[in-house]
């Protein structure tokens, strides 16, 4: 006779490719820092023996960190290369051509465009995310609601078994007819 094994107990699923998922997580978070240490103004003060200018060398320089840029790099490559989905937010705060960290109003510049006629269209409004480093553009739409996905638009749509018309919607109680003529007979 065979030994008789107790059940095992269920594994739980968890993260499949956690430490892929920490590195990138790693990644960003440290060209997300290396950016923002970077990114802020620095005035170049002349030492003892230089004379002071004016000019383009007092004035306030960005510069950005080529190891910033490094990370972000590796950061595409990792997920690209393990075919991890990035999370949407974390697709949208990085520049797709250089790889930059964008942080509006220090790496990156944002303005809402509408592109409709005399801009009278809500719903036409579009946030743009400009790159200052490589000048390419990210474009969100803004006001306007997405359409539901297939799947759900279906799940709606039993949720709510009859149809109203218009004819439906625009009657109510106050319209119905009422009165003796109009009631039902019974006998």
């Amino acid at each position: 006779m065979s030994k008789v094994k107790p059940p095992k107990a269920p594994k739980s699923k968890g993260i499949p490719n956690r430490h892929l998922h920490a590195r990138t997580t790693f990644l960003y978070q440290a060209a997300t820092y290396l950016t923002l240490q970077t990114s802020k103004p620095c005035v170049t003060a002349p030492t003892i023996g230089e004379q002071t200018t004016t000019g383009v060398e007092a004035s306030l320089t960005h510069s950005h960190s080529p190891v910033a840029l490094q990370l972000g790099s590796d950061l595409q490559q990792v997920s690209r290369k393990a075919q991890l989905r990035l999370a949407v937010d974390l697709k949208r705060s990085m520049c797709k051509s250089c790889n930059t960290i964008l942080v509006p109003g220090q790496t990156a510049t944002q303005y809402i465009e509408n592109g409709s006629k005399a801009g009278k269209k809500p719903r036409a409004d579009v946030l743009i995310l400009e790159c200052r480093y490589c000048t390419s553009k990210k474009r969100f739409p803004v006001g306007a609601k997405r359409q539901l996905k297939k799947s759900k638009r279906a799940a709606a749509a039993v949720e709510t078994p009859y149809a109203t018309t218009p004819e439906d919607v625009s009657m109510t109680d106050s319209t119905l007819p009422t009165g003796p003529e109009h009631t039902p007979h019974t006998d």
